[in-house]
């Protein structure tokens, strides 16, 4: 492990541009729109987050689940790797790495509580485990912005309803592509900035003392904020993500 995020895999592999993720899920393409697939790649966020909940799992387990499942994606398609199996393996091994292990056949028996058609088995999983590490190249440790997130507030002179505020909108980052795109501070930063600006706390001064790239910041909150929206668009038709995962000829569905 990198003594650092620095000299880490995380910074020197696995931060992209945009470009770069874009080009992700090729085949997926040939069935579904632009809007449809990023639907679909939000909703396995949200299984992988439920499931979590579920295995009453430690939210950075969770998150570097999410990290796991969209770096996965960046070099395959849903079409080839069944993207239900691949969430719960990917949930499976970040309990392992983050320290908080759970049993993959827990892992199989809860996912089948949350979702009925789920059959996949502990042996499933499992062996899946091993193609997940394959395609992540080992690289399995992933800094998140909940390390240096406590600093930043205690400096920021926002008050304990705030930060709270502000703790739920970095839980809801994993479901953009930031932490694919941005370092873990710059991303505890956009959450910050977007969440005294909801709150209506003037936090520009002690921004402006930071000397970091406002840039990358607003471009972090403003990733969030189409994430909203898109979600609330998305929310009025539940049962879509069941009907766009129908239409891939998806290899193995069980």
């Amino acid at each position: 492990m990198a003594a650092n995020f620095w000299e880490s895999s995380h910074c020197n592999e696995w931060l992209l541009d945009r470009n770069k993720i874009e080009e992700s899920n090729s085949k997926d393409k040939s069935y579904l729109t632009p809007m449809e697939l990023k639907r679909l790649r939000t909703h396995y966020c949200f299984v992988i987050q439920n499931l979590g909940n579920a295995l009453k799992l430690r939210q950075r387990a969770t998150s570097t689940a999410i990290v796991y499942f969209k770096r996965f994606y960046l070099k395959n398609s849903f079409v080839d790797c069944e993207p239900r199996l691949i969430a719960v393996t990917c949930l499976y091994l970040s309990s392992k790495v983050e320290e908080c292990i759970t049993q993959a056949k827990k892992c199989s028996a809860k996912m089948k509580e949350l979702d009925h058609t789920f059959n996949y088995t502990m042996n499933d999983i499992l062996e899946c485990e091993f193609f997940v590490l394959e395609e992540l190249a080992f690289c399995l440790i992933i800094y998140h912005p909940y390390k240096s997130l406590p600093l930043y507030l205690q400096n920021s002179g926002l008050d304990m309803a705030s930060i709270e505020i502000i703790w739920g909108v970095v839980n809801d980052s994993y479901r953009t592509d930031v932490c694919l795109m941005y370092p873990p501070y710059v991303v505890a930063l956009g959450c910050i900035y977007l969440g005294s600006y909801l709150l209506k706390k003037d936090i520009k001064q002690w921004l402006s003392e930071l000397n970091v790239d406002m840039k990358e910041i607003w471009e972090v909150s403003k990733e969030l904020i189409d994430c909203y929206e898109f979600e609330k668009l998305s929310s009025q038709n539940p049962s879509e993500p069941d009907f766009l995962y129908a239409k891939l000829p998806i290899r193995n569905k069980k």
